[in-house]
């Protein structure tokens, strides 16, 4: 029973120390707020454009043609695509 009890403190301990160098490695302060906003942003902004221009694009061509909506649905489609592979490279780039 005390073999029990003494690794359920080596295991407790260990869980601990994992946790405060977490927290040790972790940013603090005013500039974890201001990192956190840029990581929003590059995140956000190439989706955003690129759905954007492909949905506006993609009207005009369906103004163009007479196509109904056909071409602005295809390239917001694919420009959210385009925007999100951009944006996981750019998390992928930041994690380095």
């Amino acid at each position: 029973m005390s073999e029990g009890r003494e690794k359920r403190r080596r295991q407790v301990r260990d869980a601990v120390e994992r946790d405060l160098d977490r927290r040790q490695r972790r940013e603090t302060g005013s500039g974890s707020f201001w990192r956190s906003l840029g990581v929003i942003g590059a995140v956000g902004w190439p989706i955003v454009l690129l759905a954007a221009g492909g949905a506006l694009f993609g009207h005009w061509l369906d103004r163009r043609w007479d196509a109904g909506v056909r071409y602005a649905l295809l390239l917001l489609t694919i420009g959210v695509a385009v925007g999100s592979y951009v944006a996981w490279h750019v998390v992928g780039g930041m994690r380095r």
